[in-house]
Order: C-alpha cells, then sequence, then structure tokens
C-alpha cells in the first residue's frame, strides 16, 4: 500500500495553491442560485475546504449516513479529499458516496483526481472505479436517482443515467456533439436546433463517450457543464460526450417524467483509492 507521503512526492500540490480558491462555505456561497456575486475573479468556488468536510455528508450502502469518515473510508490528507486509503482493511471497505447538501443547477463542475493503489474486494482485479455524480435528487440510497460521469480507467466520460433518469446522446453523425458549446454553457442557436421536434425519445442506462484522454498514473481533470436539461463530459480540456433533454421521473405523476435541471453534486465511493484536490463550480449565466 502506498504511503501518503510517497504519493506527495509524486506530484500532489499543497491546496492553498492558485489551483484552488479561499474556500467559502456552501451555505455562504450557494444560498441563492447565483453563486457567481460570491466568488473569485475567475468565477470558480471551492466546494472543498481542504480541512473537514463541511458542507457535504457521506452515505454507505450497508451502513448509511455520516459512517464512511468515522471508519476512514474518507479522509482529508495534505488538503485533499483521500478515499479508502491506506487505513482501510479489505473487510471494511464499502461503496456509497459523499455528497453536498446543497442543491445546484446552471453549474460549469470541475474535479481534479489522480488514482491510488489499493484496491478491495470484490473488485481487487477490476478496473479502478470512481464517478462525478451531478443532479442527485430524491431519498439516499446506493445508488440514488442521478447522473454520473463516470471516472473509471478507460471509460472516463461514459454516462450512467439512474434511478430512472433518461436523455438523448449527442452524436457525430446528427452533427450536434458538442456544437454551440462553450465554457459558459451553450448558445441559445445552438440550444435550440438541439431541441427541436425530431430528437429521439430520452432513453436511460449508460451512454459510451467519444475518445480516449485520461490519464492513469498523473492528475486528470474532469468537468461537467451542466446547462438546463443538457450536459456535456469533458476530459483533460476534450469534449468526449454530450446529452440532451435530462428527465428525472415526476416524483409527483407516476409514470411522467419532468426535466432534470437541478440536483446535488456528489462523489462517489467504489473499492479503488483515489484523491481529489480540487472540487468546484462556476455559474453559468
Amino acid at each position: 500500500m502506498i504511503n501518503r507521503r510517497d504519493f506527495i512526492q509524486a506530484g500532489a500540490p499543497i491546496v492553498g495553491s492558485s489551483l484552488l480558491l479561499q474556500p467559502l462555505s456552501l451555505a455562504q456561497t450557494m444560498a441563492s442560485s447565483s453563486p457567481r456575486s460570491r466568488a473569485g475573479a475567475d468565477g470558480w468556488i471551492s466546494l472543498f475546504n481542504g480541512r473537514d468536510l463541511s458542507g457535504w455528508y457521506t452515505m454507505l450502502q450497508k451502513s448509511g449516513k455520516g459512517v464512511a469518515e468515522q471508519r476512514k473510508i474518507v479522509t482529508i490528507e495534505d488538503g485533499m479529499l483521500h478515499i479508502l486509503g491506506n487505513e482501510i482493511t479489505d473487510g471494511s471497505a464499502e461503496a456509497g458516496y459523499i455528497a453536498t447538501n446543497q442543491e445546484f443547477e446552471n453549474v460549469h463542475i470541475r474535479v481534479e483526481y489522480k488514482w491510488g493503489v489499493n484496491r478491495f474486494p470484490p473488485r481487487t482485479l477490476c478496473k479502478r472505479d470512481n464517478g462525478l455524480l451531478y443532479g442527485l435528487v430524491g431519498a439516499d440510497t446506493v445508488w440514488p436517482t442521478m447522473v454520473e460521469c463516470q471516472i473509471e480507467e478507460g471509460d472516463v466520460g461514459d454516462y450512467f443515467l439512474v434511478g430512472g433518469i433518461r436523455g438523448v446522446q449527442d452524436r457525430h453523425d446528427n452533427g450536434l456533439f458538442g456544437e454551440g458549446l462553450t465554457p459558459d454553457g451553450w448558445t441559445e442557436r445552438a440550444r435550440s436546433a438541439s431541441d427541436g421536434n425530431a430528437r429521439p425519445e430520452p432513453t436511460g442506462g449508460r451512454k459510451i463517450k467519444d475518445g480516449n484522454f485520461e490519464k492513469l498514473d498523473d492528475w486528470n481533470v474532469v468537468e461537467v457543464i451542466w446547462q438546463g436539461d443538457r450536459s456535456a463530459h469533458i476530459v483533460n480540456g476534450r469534449t468526449v460526450n454530450t446529452v440532451s433533454m435530462l428527465q428525472q421521473p415526476d416524483p409527483a405523476n407516476s409514470g411522467k417524467f419532468i426535466p432534470l435541471v437541478r440536483g446535488k453534486i456528489a462523489i462517489e465511493i467504489e473499492f479503488a483509492e483515489i484523491w481529489f484536490r480540487r472540487i468546484e463550480v462556476r455559474s453559468l449565466a
């Protein structure tokens, strides 16, 4: 098992550098739908303060809420979020997630991660797996209703639409893949064109990304641009996947769907060690 000091010497920065803005609590920064008013000069707000899990809670499949940090499944080390680290034994590993208390809408999400070396049963011989979750709504369970931007060896940027969520994948062959996408979201013209009556019926499940741009032994930047009911997944600066017409089951009308435009942000806990040194959002106009 890797020693955390060896890992830090391998390239992890000290939080508080230019990679992270001065942290503010979610209650301060995200109480309204306009976080930009409390953001730094570049508009980004750090959701992780590098000291504790303020603004977040943990959820495990068997043990429930608030247990992951007690069992050291999730720790804060050298200003970074460390999931399934050195103190975990094979028998104590458990799947789940760490989620924000606050809900978000119309945001650009950015995380920076690096794989560790520890893997745990029942996935000791599987690909290392994690995920950036967003649009998390409804009851906390494993797994909840949400969209996953997959973070898995060879599959970073895939969509998993979970808990009844559905959408339409934009592809190169219909001219819509990433069309009109900017760091501030889609242009009005592109959004109107992609939402026409000719769009296919939304479906759930997995939407496989186009291109493989992650680094297995170094830091990676994964971004999600989520504007209205449309989102894009970006891996190390490359747009690899977009989905339109994101919909969730209507909690008030069985069998009906409503646009998925708001929800919590979460980081998945699977059975592989991973570090996050940046978790931040920027409001979209």
